[in-house]
């Protein structure tokens, strides 16, 4: 709607994904601490490359001086975006254990391709919870990483649908930055 701001919300976006990462990070620590080593080099890795992305953004943002406007925002917190969430973990917990199950590592990956194209936050506890259990550290850290990147893909989506052509190129290559570093960061993970 405001093309002058176009920069800024391109920066906004990748700010946002990037701290996506180190959020993700954040909650691998406090709900399974022994799986911090294998999720840190793509979370890291992807923070590191959307950093960088940002910094690229806000340099051309910062030559733009568009007028102000007014942003209506909406309260974020409700009683009914915590049951959706609640449901939505259930959900993802049963049906990562039964990939895993049935379709082995494979199986699990696609739960989390399939889980963090609508939340990476369910299949982060998902996977934090089965962790050295039912699947293995690495397995854990790569199905969540997927999961990051299929949100990350699916936001880079939207935004080139949403906000056009350009904003769109703006977001994507800031987030293939971020998910290029991050893939580096899975192959140490695997190396290591």
């Amino acid at each position: 709607e405001e093309p002058a701001i176009t920069d800024a919300a391109a920066l906004a976006v990748m700010l946002a994904s990037t701290v996506m990462f180190v959020r993700v990070l954040v909650v691998v620590a406090l709900v399974r601490p022994q799986l911090v080593g294998a999720v840190a080099p793509p979370m890291v890795g992807a923070a590191l490359g959307g950093t960088a992305a940002s910094a690229a953004l806000w340099l051309r943002a910062r030559s733009a001086r568009p007028e102000r406007s007014a942003i209506v925002f909406s309260n974020p917190f409700e009683l009914g975006s915590a049951l959706r969430f609640a449901l939505l973990f259930a959900i993802v917990l049963v049906g990562s254990k039964a990939a895993t199950v049935y379709l082995g590592t494979l199986g699990t990956y696609a739960a989390g391709v399939l889980a963090g194209s609508t939340d990476v936050d369910a299949i982060t506890l998902s996977m934090a919870k089965l962790a050295g259990d039912t699947v293995s550290h690495r397995v854990a850290a790569t199905t969540i990483f997927l999961a990051a990147a299929s949100n990350t893909v699916v936001k880079g989506a939207m935004a080139a649908f949403a906000g056009g052509l350009r904003f769109g190129r703006l977001v994507i290559a800031g987030q293939l930055t971020a998910l290029a570093a991050g893939g580096a960061g899975v192959a140490i993970a695997w190396l290591v």
